[in-house]
């Protein structure tokens, strides 16, 4: 047993994960700690530039995954529209370092309450080597290179434990920056030498069609999934004081970090998905999504009420946090909601649905911005329920897209058994206790009802999750589900 644990391709990647993401929670902790709410907000405002950075990528390296993982074994094919595909970003790169210094000319004062143009060369520089990486890792994972893939994953943190311990302050949110800015350069240096297809840009323009065509549906779903929860930071950032953004950052923070190991796995799957979802028939696709969307669902659903019953013994050492309490049980509930969804994305995008999956993704956008300027202008709302837009947008959101899902697969789409199969009554009535509980401010200790629900009524789902859990640890092959 021992010895397939330490062979097994997926654990070895999982267990990377699992180490770089307990950095990743200590560096949390240590950041925000060592900088405050003051500093912790500047922080916040500058990675709130970065996401908006990344998200404009055009769906350039999110094309090339679902192109190359589905014509994977059409070698010179794929080396073309990798090609072409570095063209695009090289263009997209220098996009974004002219409107960087037309930003100066017109000095359009970005982020002038955080003193933002102080950091803003950087910002590009990384914002830069982000768009490479990111197209040459979404080619690694396609053909399993799972050590390349964790060294990127882990750069950051890594380097951001290393200056934590060195520096405080203000100088440690330099060194925060430069630390990025490195790790960049590392990843995107192993990556272009260990890439296992000859990346030489071309730019063969009936493939950019190819590639964006498709890619501007990728993009425009993704850019708005991601552009929901980075409105919604946009709205408190300008709206609320730099302390109380501080205060936002740290929920945030630490609610992303409870999906980040369900996410490392789900990354390592997804061009296995697609490629199986291109062309396995539906009743094939049928049982292969159950079975993951069960285990997946319900391990976030689970992580997640754990968390918010154990979130008080943060608090306990992290005092001046406290005012951030509020705000993390509401974002941790709001981010599982979307988890509601899993499968039936990569379904989608597989079956050539990435325009619907656009539009879907740009009409909850629309509504997490109504909602929240509603909730900020005329209800006069604290900073920690400003997410509750975001909690109606994405609840609208799974709905439509587990709906769509359901009608390609010859499923029934009326509302009972869509909204049965996005949440099963096993997770909605935990999930809703969880909910009132926060809404009525109840003591911490109340949080160990929704806790034994979930266990009560979850309790055969997770012997099964255990299972399949022994089975990852004996089978090596589990990668090319």
């Amino acid at each position: 047993m021992l010895k397939k644990i330490l062979t097994n391709r997926v654990l070895q990647y999982v267990f990377s994960r699992y180490l770089t993401y307990f950095i990743q929670f200590v560096n949390s902790i240590f950041i925000a700690v060592y900088l405050g709410p003051f500093y912790l907000g500047i922080w916040g405002f500058i990675n709130l530039i970065l996401h908006y950075l990344d998200q404009t990528n055009f769906g350039i390296s999110h094309s090339v995954n679902a192109i190359i993982s589905v014509h994977k074994n059409k070698t010179f094919y794929v080396t073309r529209v990798i090609g072409t595909a570095t063209s695009m970003i090289m263009m997209l790169s220098v996009l974004v370092i002219a409107l960087y210094f037309i930003s100066i000319i017109f000095d359009f004062q970005i982020g002038y309450r955080y003193g933002f143009s102080s950091y803003a060369p950087l910002v590009i520089v990384i914002a830069v080597f982000n768009y490479f990486n990111g197209l040459f890792s979404n080619i690694l994972r396609v053909y399993g290179r799972i050590f390349e893939i964790a060294f990127t994953q882990s750069s950051i943190p890594v380097l951001t434990l290393i200056v934590i311990l060195i520096f405080k302050s203000g100088n440690l949110l330099w060194a925060l920056i430069f630390a990025n800015c490195f790790a960049m350069v590392l990843s995107f240096l192993l990556l272009i030498a260990r890439s296992p297809i000859k990346i030489k840009p071309l730019l063969i323009w009936r493939l950019v069609r190819k590639v964006q065509q498709r890619g501007w549906h990728l993009f425009l779903y993704n850019s708005s999934f991601y552009f929901i929860i980075i409105s919604t930071r946009t709205f408190i950032s300008g709206y609320y004081t730099v302390t109380e953004f501080g205060y936002f950052t740290f929920s945030f923070t630490l609610a992303n970090a409870i999906f980040l190991i369900l996410q490392s796995f789900s990354y390592l799957i997804f061009p296995k998905l697609l490629n199986r979802f291109a062309y396995s028939s539906n009743e094939k696709v049928v049982e292969l999504l159950d079975r993951l969307r069960i285990s997946y669902i319900t391990s976030s659903h689970a992580l997640v009420h754990i968390a918010i019953l154990l979130f008080p013994l943060v608090i306990h050492f992290l005092p001046q946090y406290e005012p951030a309490s509020y705000s993390f049980m509401i974002i941790a509930l709001t981010k599982v909601l979307y988890t509601n969804s899993f499968g039936y994305q990569g379904f989608l995008i597989a079956r050539g649905k990435e325009k619907r999956l656009g539009q879907l993704a740009f009409a909850g956008l629309l509504i997490n911005i109504v909602f929240a300027y509603l909730l900020i202008e005329f209800l006069v709302v604290p900073f920690s329920m400003v997410i509750a837009s975001t909690t109606v947008s994405y609840f609208i959101q799974v709905y439509f897209i587990c709906s769509k899902g359901r009608g390609m697969m010859n499923l029934k789409t009326s509302f009972p058994n869509v909204f049965k199969d996005m949440f099963p009554i096993r997770l909605f009535l935990p999930y809703i206790f969880s909910l009132v509980l926060i809404l009525i401010s109840a003591d911490s200790f109340y949080f160990v009802i929704p806790v034994a629900l979930f266990l009560i009524l979850n309790i055969r789902i997770l012997l099964k999750i255990k299972e399949i859990v022994k089975s990852v640890i004996s089978n090596p092959q589990f990668i090319n589900i």
